[in-house]
Formats: C-alpha cells, sequence, structure tokens
C-alpha cells in the first residue's frame, strides 16, 4: 500500500455523484478532484452545465469552502465540517483523497498491524494508539484491495464500500465507492483518473471572488 502511495501522490480524477437523503430524495452532479498528497485538494462540485457550485481547497494546514450559489465561503478548523456541508461526508481532505485511490491515509499505516478475524476479514488497527477517525479497514478477498473502510468523527458513524474493476492498469483504484452515514449514502462513480508530474500552485488557491462575498466560520 506504500508503493501506492507513492505512486498516486498526485493525481486528478472525475466522478459521477449521487445523493440518497434519510427521505429517498435523490440529487445528482459531477465532482473534479486535483490532490497534490497529503497536503493539498481541490474538489469542484459542477451542475450537469459544467458550473462550478460548490469548491472545497485544502492548502497545507489551510482549508476553506466556496459555496457558489449562496456567494459564501466558510473556513473552519475541522476540514471535516466543511466536505460534509458541501458532499455529506464527514472525512477531512487528508482522509478523503487517499480513500477515493482505495488507501488509507498514510500517517494511518504507519504504525498499523493487521489481525485476522473468525469470518476471514482482515482489519488493521494499532495496539500503541487509535487510528481516529478511521477505526476499521476490511480487505478483499485477494488480500491486497480494500473493500470496506469504517469511520468515526465525534462520534459519527461512517463507512465506504469499494467496487474495483477485475483486472486494468487501473484495477487498484476503485471505479465506485459508496459512503453510508445517518443521512443518507453518496455514491461517487469514476469517470477518468490519471496520475500527473505536477500541479500549478495556483491550482489550490481560491479564485478573486469580489466584495459581495460573506465569509462564515463553522466551529
Amino acid at each position: 500500500m506504500m508503493a501506492r502511495h507513492e505512486a498516486w501522490k498526485r493525481f486528478e480524477a472525475g466522478y459521477q455523484v449521487r445523493w440518497t437523503d434519510s427521505l429517498e430524495r435523490v440529487w445528482r452532479a459531477r465532482i473534479l478532484v486535483t490532490a497534490s498528497l497529503p497536503e493539498h485538494l481541490r474538489l469542484e462540485i459542477l451542475n450537469a452545465w459544467g458550473q462550478v457550485q460548490g469548491l472545497f481547497l485544502l492548502n497545507r494546514t489551510q482549508s476553506i469552502l466556496w459555496i457558489v450559489p449562496e456567494r459564501t465561503v466558510y473556513t473552519s478548523v475541522r476540514q471535516g465540517a466543511l466536505l460534509e456541508k458541501l458532499l455529506g461526508i464527514r472525512l477531512s481532505g487528508t482522509e478523503l483523497a487517499p480513500t477515493l485511490l482505495g488507501l488509507p491515509s498514510e500517517h494511518v499505516l504507519d504504525g498499523a498491524v493487521a489481525r485476522r478475524r473468525e469470518d476471514e476479514t482482515v482489519v488493521l488497527d494499532s495496539e500503541e494508539r487509535e487510528l481516529a477517525p478511521l477505526r476499521h479497514i476490511r480487505l478483499c478477498a485477494d488480500q491486497e484491495r480494500l473493500c470496506r473502510m469504517d469511520f468515526s468523527d465525534a462520534g459519527t458513524p461512517l463507512f465506504v464500500l469499494f467496487h474495483y474493476e477485475a483486472e486494468g492498469h487501473e484495477r487498484d483504484i476503485p471505479t465506485s465507492l459508496t459512503f453510508y452515514s445517518a443521512t443518507g449514502t453518496v455514491e461517487l462513480t469514476r469517470t477518468f483518473v490519471r496520475q500527473t508530474a505536477r500541479v500549478a500552485p495556483e491550482t489550490f488557491k481560491l479564485p478573486l471572488l469580489g466584495d459581495a462575498v460573506q465569509v462564515v466560520e463553522i466551529r
């Protein structure tokens, strides 16, 4: 897994996204992701006409969320609060980006130990420290790819199921991911993914917004 982390430090990906809330209401959009791990992430939500509706930016330790229709920029010390508002997924950018690749974050792998349960699933955890917000990682039958990850942020459970192609150059990268929480489900279906040799630094800077945009801090 560490070798895959190193190979996919910088990547771009696109997804079709489908939200279903607890009342079975459905919304759809597109997502574009640009990452330079572990410190930089850009995530855009586009409508059917390709217009940006929401933009999340992580630049080292600073993160912001721009909701275009509201003309509002949200800030918070908790990245998960921003991404929950944008995507309905309560994860930090540093957790979400590797999850899209079917990987736990690098700091989780450092010091994690594997143990096999009676049902033959393999769980990674730590005897030395809690892997919060990641609780469990379950491998597929091939013992190489991840089939499920369980998170809990501030007592809010979230689990992710991964689906893959059987063969091909990108067989280790999920073709789709489904996030389940108490508020509903978020399904991401990959349309493309590619490694990039370099990402321009300005990619992770907020565009000029003018004076009409308000700034709101989420605590």
